[in-house]
């Protein structure tokens, strides 16, 4: 009987024993897997077969309470500490790069594995996405370092992967896929926060000091630095974790800003987008990539005003996501737009007639560079800048110039480039050119004894330019100069047939071509005494 008794009373204080170590086990967080036991299952061979030390099954079966370590039923779930199991390396993939990105310091490409413990980093406009073996998804942003701290599994449980980057600095932006199990675990580490992710899409930007999160879909748990209750953060709402300093509480993010505005096609290299403003905005990046998801991000911009500006994007199709950011350096929640480049080939250089130029009336000559890639080019002029009425088009010219016979008038030309399969490019900006008419000859002049005079029509501010000359090819030139009014008085030449030709300087620097010769017979000049017959009659 007191053999009994005392048996009953040692199975009793082992049992409260592992009941107490279970519950500090619990307190601690330690995290634990279920394992489902098998036919023929011994916890001695479960040891063996999964744990780091297999003399360690002794922890598990005063855990789990287990009577018979030789005998346990089938079906029945074990609690096993993940600290005893054994760990199974897992590889994550390099799915996209762009820019100058490295591992452990030395090159990498698409489709290179990664492992626990490599040191990612990606330089000055440079984005690299790693592929998770559950399909999570980690895009290391311009200018930032993680280092892989976990990855792996546990012998024994498929879906218990372990996830841990630590975010030396820079932004990071992930999609997580729900994890899987209760050991499942997706952590982000900075050195002044640690996130814990079940299955979200969310950003973390850090440096040595703050950590910014913003929830993108689902919630994370956030810890500081100093002993605290975590905090809970869902969608639309962000926290900055400062070194040292409590958890302030999470706030909204500024909303996403309008761009159904925006083309859906763009015709120029550098890429603009007018965005709306956002109320509370100090700032808004933008991040074009090549996959609606954004796994694939190939460029971005920030600025001070709602007008980011991308360059050197080959044609392609696109997708922006555009995003304001608030006071604390918080960004805000996203809009997308897609949108097709289309630039190339580029239009021509214009040469001549000069943007808002002048040139006078009759045969126009047009000119331009040739542009890269052109094999012919198009032309079109119009008395409208927006071309809906053109006056004249051309599809396939060879050459960079056109000549055209215009009246005087205001137009507008463009230009297109063409390449040798027929592939156009956009239409360049239009080009305002005002034709001038010719200038009028001026009329015959008035004479007195000793002077001659001549006036025609002008403008104000006009300069002009004259030439008088002995010979219609004005091949001699009796006088010539410039004139700050359209009048002009010259000395009285000797009897005989002269020639005189004008031309107007506009108050731009404009010249004008000069106007048709006018033909001027000097007469003779009459006896002095003729000029006292008028004296006589009056008398």
């Amino acid at each position: 009987m007191r053999g009994a008794v005392d048996k009953m009373r040692t199975l009793a204080t082992v049992l409260l024993a592992s009941m107490l170590w279970a519950a500090a086990g619990h307190a601690a967080g330690e995290d634990v897997l279920h394992y489902t036991v098998q036919k023929d299952d011994t916890l001695i061979g479960v040891g063996q077969s999964l744990f780091v030390d297999p003399t360690q099954w002794p922890r598990v079966q005063r855990l789990n309470r287990v009577a018979d370590v030789r005998r346990i039923p089938v079906g029945t779930v074990l609690r096993i500490p993940a600290s005893l199991l054994r760990k199974v390396p897992r590889e994550a993939r390099v799915v996209f790069l762009s820019g100058e990105v490295s591992v452990d310091g030395g090159t990498v490409g698409v489709g290179d594995r990664v492992t626990e413990g490599m040191q990612l980093e990606t330089l000055v406009d440079s984005f690299m996405t790693v592929e998770l073996p559950d399909g999570s998804r980690l895009t290391l942003q311009p200018q930032s370092e993680v280092r892989i701290e976990a990855l792996h599994g546990f012998a024994g449980f498929e879906g218990a992967q372990r996830s841990t980057f630590q975010i030396e600095r820079g932004r990071i932006e992930t999609d997580v896929q729900p994890q899987r199990g209760p050991a499942a675990r997706y952590r982000i580490q900075t050195p002044t926060a640690i996130i814990g992710v079940r299955g979200t899409s969310f950003r973390v930007a850090a440096d040595d000091a703050v950590t910014r999160t913003e929830m993108r879909a689902g919630q994370v748990a956030v810890a500081g630095d100093r002993p605290g209750k975590p905090a809970l953060l869902k969608e639309g709402f962000g926290l900055v974790a400062r070194a040292g300093q409590p958890l302030p509480p999470p706030v909204a993010l500024l909303p996403a800003p309008d761009v159904s505005g925006l083309p859906a096609v763009h015709e120029r290299p550098l890429l603009r987008f007018a965005l709306a403003p956002v109320a509370g905005a100090v700032a808004y990046r933008g991040q074009v990539a090549s996959d609606p998801d954004f796994t694939r991000i190939v460029a971005e911009a920030r600025a001070a005003v709602p007008d980011l500006k991308v360059a050197g994007l080959p044609d392609g199709d696109y997708y922006l996501r555009a995003r304001g950011i608030d006071s604390r350096g918080l960004e805000g929640r996203d809009a997308q737009r897609g949108f097709r480049l289309k630039a190339r080939p580029e239009p021509p250089f214009v040469n001549a007639p000069r943007p808002g130029g002048k040139v006078s009336a009759g045969t126009v000559d047009f000119a331009w560079a040739r542009a890269e890639g052109a094999a012919s080019y198009r032309f079109a002029l119009a008395a409208s800048e927006d071309f809906t009425r053109p006056q004249v088009t051309e599809s396939a010219l060879t050459e960079p110039a056109h000549q055209l016979s215009l009246e005087a008038g205001t137009y507008f030309w463009r230009l297109a480039s063409t390449r040798a399969d027929g592939d156009q490019g956009p239409w360049g900006d239009p080009v305002k050119v005002t034709v001038r008419p010719p200038q009028a000859a001026p009329p015959p002049p008035a004479f007195d004894a000793d002077s001659m005079f001549f006036a025609w029509g002008g403008e104000p501010g006009q300069r002009f330019d004259y030439q008088f000359a002995e010979d219609e090819a004005f091949a001699t030139i009796a006088a010539a100069g410039q004139v700050d009014a359209p009048e002009l008085k010259l000395p009285r030449p000797a009897p005989g047939a002269y020639f005189l030709r004008i031309r107007a300087i506009d108050p731009d620097g404009f010249v004008g071509a000069y106007s048709a010769s006018q033909q001027v017979i000097v007469p003779a000049e009459p006896p002095p005494w003729l000029w006292a017959v008028p004296l006589l009659i009056l008398l």
